[in-house]
């Protein structure tokens, strides 16, 4: 998920004590908790009307939100450095690929007993959230979000260009056809955008193009860096050609991503996003579609990001509260509100068999689309502490690339002669 997000800095955070040390709550007083949600726009409304009647209905415990870095990009490294101080939440929303890293900080609380809870109905999540929140079988937090990437495409901006919206079986020459024709560098359009601005989101849109033409990420040990191959070059060759010779991808270097911003103005042709950025399109009124990503010989392989309310340790009276917290929030009733609200997928099987359920699924045109588009998502991001290491090395291969600074082949090599060596570090 993925991505959207807010701007209130990690020592903004600081300022406000909002990581106040253990024991700071009176005796017999409510327990207080700090979640940094990671969470804009319409998500976070959402969350704090949902935080607002867990605070009226549990008057034992008071929850306060922050978003807790200005996107989720930034959650990990705002997040690490507060952890070496006592200016840290009780709980942060975080991807579900930096779960191995969270594992091993002391003060990552295990929530292994508390999902044995009847009362959590750990089963009922779906099994890529509960493999995305548990490492080596310690529990780290409670499933926040299952997404995964699909193409919206603007249906003015086609049928002006006279083209057919795009077919189940389209393909990556398509993609490119398609953006090359809804470009218009007069009115400033562009037929699609990606990011340069060095975070993940420039990096995981990459992944299902290696994917789909045989390629990985990583050796089956993880030990070694293959995303170089023939696939990693074809791949980052198809983008590099859409940015320096048809000049059809706006580079969105700007950590607020100001690629969503066009395509809710109506310049943009098509965007790789997901269901989170579905309420706003709403709100812009763009008359959008959903498509499938593009394939490569029939394989359609999509990325999904299972995310996660992960809970640390300040003391047991919080980390019973924030997973009493969870439990509530994480509830299929009240995920079908956060649902309506975001556009988000459902995380627990049982909530697409609630009454209001056909309401969500009418509200948000196209997203059964996505939601089919679950059984694309056929592999997860490498589940080891160096990915965020990797994909920063990737970021910058993408970005010199498309900036016309280095060739595919080149950037991918440099990037996994980088790779490879944090690869090695022991315990990676």
């Amino acid at each position: 998920m993925r991505r959207a997000l807010i701007a209130v800095t990690g020592l903004a955070l600081l300022a406000t004590g909002c990581g106040s040390p253990a024991g700071s709550e009176q005796a017999g007083g409510p327990v207080r908790i700090t979640v940094w949600d990671g969470q804009s726009d319409a998500a976070a409304k959402s969350i704090a009307k949902l935080v607002a009647q867990f605070n009226q209905a549990h008057p034992d415990i008071k929850v306060s939100l922050e978003s807790g870095a200005a996107t989720a990009d930034g959650m990990l490294p705002k997040l690490t450095a507060a952890l070496t101080s006592d200016a840290y939440p009780d709980i942060a929303y975080l991807y579900g690929s930096w779960a191995p890293n969270l594992a091993r900080n002391p003060k990552t609380a295990d929530l292994t007993q508390y999902a044995k809870d009847p009362a959590v109905g750990w089963a009922d999540f779906w099994a890529s959230e509960r493999e995305a929140a548990t490492v080596e079988g310690k529990v780290i937090g409670f499933p926040a979000v299952v997404d995964n990437m699909v193409v919206l495409y603007n249906k003015k901006l086609l049928a002006k260009a006279g083209i057919e919206a795009p077919k189940p079986d389209w393909t990556w020459d398509d993609f490119r056809a398609i953006a090359k024709k809804t470009t218009d560098a007069g009115s400033g359009t562009f037929g699609t955008t990606w990011a340069i601005s060095g975070g993940e989101e420039a990096v995981w849109g990459l992944w299902p193009l290696v994917w789909q033409a045989g390629g990985d990420v990583l050796s089956p040990d993880r030990k070694k860096a293959v995303f170089n191959s023939a696939a990693g070059q074809q791949a980052l060759g198809l983008l590099r050609g859409m940015a320096i010779d048809d000049k059809s991808l706006y580079l969105d270097s700007s950590p607020a991503e100001k690629g969503q911003k066009l395509f809710e103005s109506g310049r943009l042709g098509m965007f790789l996003a997901g269901p989170w950025v579905l309420p706003d399109l709403q709100t812009a009124k763009v008359d959008y579609g959903v498509a499938q990503l593009p394939g490569t010989n029939g394989n359609h392989e999509t990325v999904s990001g299972p995310d996660n309310w992960v809970v640390f340790k300040h003391d047991d009276r919080r980390v019973k509260a924030a997973a009493t917290f969870l439990t509530w929030l994480t509830a299929a009733e009240q995920q079908l509100e956060w649902m309506k609200d975001t556009g988000s997928l459902p995380i627990r099987e049982s909530i697409t068999k609630l009454p209001g359920y056909q309401d969500y699924l009418t509200k948000y045109p196209g997203i059964e689309v996505i939601s089919t588009n679950l059984a694309n998502a056929k592999r997860v991001r490498p589940p080891t502490t160096r990915y965020p290491r990797v994909s920063a090395f990737v970021a910058e291969a993408i970005a010199q690339t498309l900036l016309g600074k280095a060739d595919p082949k080149e950037a991918l090599d440099e990037a996994a002669a980088k790779a490879d060596a944090a690869l090695a570090v022991p315990g990676s």
